[in-house]
């Protein structure tokens, strides 16, 4: 008996043809997204981040995304599980970095009662850290208050530096 040939295989052609899509919530019903990572040698998995949003927007091309979401609302996570809540009028998440940019005013609320505002907040989910531009202001919970025109720190404000240069 002879082998059969092979079946034909069904490809898909890859396309740099872009994909535009909206989503919007409806009454109190949100957009979420959850972005976990994966720690080094422990292999343990945790949440970075929640964030919840009215409507978003996602752009993809090829393999990369960029997701546009209004007034989002986002739960930051460090990896002892202390959290930073954010909000601002816009915030992007870019797929090749793994990053997040709120932008047009970002106010944020660290669990010890620390308070940060700037213009614009950048969360870096490689490091797991952030870094913020434009009027920075970090009042402390003994009321002492910071200011500069940069940030860059980890998520629960412990560990920041402020300057009137870029660092």
């Amino acid at each position: 008996m002879s082998p059969s040939p092979a079946a034909p295989r069904a490809t898909v052609p890859a396309t740099a043809e872009p994909v535009h899509i909206e989503t919007n919530g409806s009454g109190d019903r949100y957009i979420t997204v959850v972005q976990r990572v994966t720690d080094g040698p422990s292999k343990r998995t945790h949440i970075a981040y929640k964030l919840r949003a009215m409507s978003s927007q996602a752009d993809i091309v090829g393999a990369q995304s960029l997701i546009t979401f209004e007034q989002p609302h986002i739960t930051f996570i460090d990896r002892q599980g202390k959290e930073l809540i954010a909000d601002s009028p816009q915030a992007k998440i870019t797929q090749q970095d793994k990053s997040v940019l709120m932008s047009g005013g970002v106010h944020a609320r660290a669990e010890d009662g620390s308070v940060l505002t700037c213009d614009t907040l950048r969360y870096d989910g490689r490091s797991e850290t952030l870094h913020g531009k434009g009027h920075v202001t970090l009042r402390g919970p003994s009321d002492l208050t910071l200011t500069g025109n940069y940030l860059a720190g980890d998520v629960r404000l412990d560990d920041v530096r402020i300057s009137q240069q870029p660092l």
